[in-house]
């Protein structure tokens, strides 16, 4: 079973893969989302992180080979190459970059997605006027 589909309807999921968090464009990449880690928790985004020979899960706990193939297989990710996967809460992939990529960019094109509206309409409190 694909361990993202546990966060369906509950959290966006990030999908980064690499050949080993040691290449460049990796460390890149986890260095603008650590920058963006109160954004992230805002958005109820997770990330999963796939590397040649470990995989980590959302909190960075060892994930089985079996797991890591199920989602290799779900979003044809070949494990060889840099990519970043967004995993909507409806399950479906909304961004697909084999470039770093921003957290700005990622935040924006979460805060368009409709559900995103949703939340930040009924998380906005009343005027206190």
């Amino acid at each position: 079973m694909n361990p993202v589909n546990t966060h369906q309807w509950k959290e966006r999921v990030l999908i980064v893969t690499a050949s080993s968090p040691a290449s460049i464009g990796y460390r890149r990449q986890e260095r603008l989302l650590t920058k963006g880690k109160k954004g992230m928790k805002e958005r109820n985004l997770v990330i999963y992180r796939l590397y040649i020979d470990h995989w980590l899960d959302p909190e960075n706990q060892l994930m089985s080979i079996k797991d890591a193939r199920a989602i290799y297989n779900a979003y044809a990710i070949d494990p060889d190459t840099f990519s970043v996967l967004l995993i909507g809460k409806d399950g479906s992939i909304k961004m697909r970059k084999d470039d770093i990529i921003s957290t700005r960019e990622i935040f924006q094109l979460i805060d368009s997605m409709p559900m995103r509206q949703q939340e930040m309409r009924r998380s906005k409190k009343p005027d206190q006027n």
